[in-house]
């Protein structure tokens, strides 16, 4: 535990089992008793529950001695959680009553719940919701389903797997590709063929595009851009499985097996592969830049992934949204509720992210922070800026209700390497997931 202090409102601009359980929960009171000046000076304890990573760890490294400069009476307990086993503590602790004051979490851990009955609503306390969407870009706020414009998390990081791509800069060189003047998607895949080695027997020895990480979000961004849908908000309804669907699988799975830029012999981890610079071009998530860059040595740049040349719309799927949401419970205690939404606007503010940019080379929500004269000072704010303001204006979220994306994703993996269909995967896939939606709007209707 660290001692904190007491600081005024700040601006931001400068597992799964237990969705059953929440369902069940009934909410808790959302107004709260304003309480007197003397209440709000009485010692406080405060705790913070957030990934146990490195970059996390040197954010709040920052946020607690800024936070203590006018908390004095807060006691604040960071309890850094590995990913697992937050993941699969949150909810439960939810439904109990036993979560943490502040609690980090990824967006897609909740799309199948109320978020009304997960996190408090903190519209009003984090100054509206309108003005929170001019400082960040509304995608951010729309990753899972929000009723009646209310904010329910304050969004913070964000990989973008599959909306951005990660090059070997040194390949590009060697090949003359130009990265930066993308104009197309058949431009990354012409670049990929230039890039990939073979051996004497036709094994691909060096992918020069792989989409073995990314390929399940490409086919939801390639459905849209098609001008197609494969989920339906209103009805709930999934449909891969359609002439669009097929057209979008089959650009893919000619990734493979046409323009064999990269094969399935090469690597079992795309991850380890990029580090052993097997692959010339992926789209793992922005974030592996830095990673790659700093831990194997791996020359790198991050680029907004491109659209179609046919494209009936720019739109891409980023996956999900790390953030910060606070607990119900704080309806009751106005003071404590003021110093934990002090300190998420904290995590979330320029200093904070400024912070994480300097070895987090994925993007933040906030437009802020990448006007800050600072921006160009940390080791990955440039790339971030270029790459976050190239992609947040056409990201797009489905706001599904199906927590556990896997077995689906699976199902087209199975096509991708010719085990099955296309048709098929894509109707396995609507099968699967049109059940997990059904079961989760009954949990939610309940």
């Amino acid at each position: 535990m660290h001692k904190t202090s007491r600081r005024q409102f700040l601006k931001v601009g400068a597992g799964l089992g237990a969705v059953t359980m929440l369902a069940a929960c009934a909410p808790v009171a959302s107004e709260m008793d304003a309480g007197s000046a003397d209440a709000m000076d009485e010692p406080l304890d405060l705790v913070v529950w957030y990934q146990d990573w490195d970059g996390a760890n040197r954010i709040m490294g920052w946020v607690q001695p800024e936070f203590e400069k006018d908390h004095e009476n807060v006691t604040v307990d960071l309890q850094a959680i590995g990913y697992g086993d937050l993941l699969n503590k949150m909810l439960p602790s939810i439904a109990s009553g036993t979560e943490g004051d502040v609690m980090m979490m990824y967006t897609d851990w909740v799309v199948a719940t109320d978020i009304t009955r997960v996190f408090l609503d903190i519209t009003d306390h984090a100054g509206g919701a309108a003005e929170l969407e001019e400082k960040m870009w509304p995608a951010a706020f729309q990753a899972v389903e929000v009723p009646g414009n209310k904010v329910y998390y304050l969004p913070w990081l964000a990989g973008i797997r599959g909306a951005a791509m990660t090059v070997n800069t040194v390949h590009c060189d060697e090949a003359g590709v130009d990265y930066l003047n993308f104009g197309t998607y058949e431009d990354v895949i012409d670049a990929g063929i230039a890039m990939t080695q073979m051996n004497d027997e036709g094994k691909v020895t060096r992918s020069g595009y792989s989409i073995a990480s990314s390929q399940y979000q490409l086919l939801w961004t390639l459905i849209w851009q098609l001008g197609g849908d494969f989920f339906d908000r209103e009805t709930g309804t999934w449909s891969h499985d359609s002439e669009v669907g097929e057209a979008a699988a089959q650009i893919l799975h000619d990734v493979y097996h046409v323009h064999k830029t990269v094969d399935f012999e090469l690597f079992t981890n795309e991850y380890e592969a990029c580090g052993q610079q097997l692959v010339s071009i992926w789209g793992n998530g922005a974030w592996t830049m830095s990673v790659l860059t700093d831990v194997a040595d791996v020359p790198a740049d991050n680029i907004v992934t491109p659209p179609l040349a046919d494209a009936a719309e720019y739109v891409l799927y980023p996956q999900h949204v790390a953030g910060y949401g606070l607990s119900k419970r704080l309806a009751d205690d106005a003071a404590k509720l003021s110093a934990a939404v002090d300190f998420a606007l904290l995590i979330v503010s320029n200093g904070a992210l400024l912070q994480a940019l300097d070895f987090y080379s994925g993007v933040v929500p906030s437009k802020g922070v990448y006007n800050d004269p600072g921006i160009g000072d940390v080791k990955y704010g440039l790339v971030s800026k270029r790459v976050a303001e190239g992609m947040w204006p056409h990201a797009r979220y489905p706001q599904d209700h199906v927590a556990q994306q896997g077995p689906a994703a699976a199902e087209f993996d199975r096509a991708m390497r010719q085990e099955i269909s296309i048709q098929e995967a894509l109707s396995n896939m609507d099968a699967y997931l049109q059940e997990q939606e059904d079961q989760a709007r009954e949990r939610l209707a309940a």
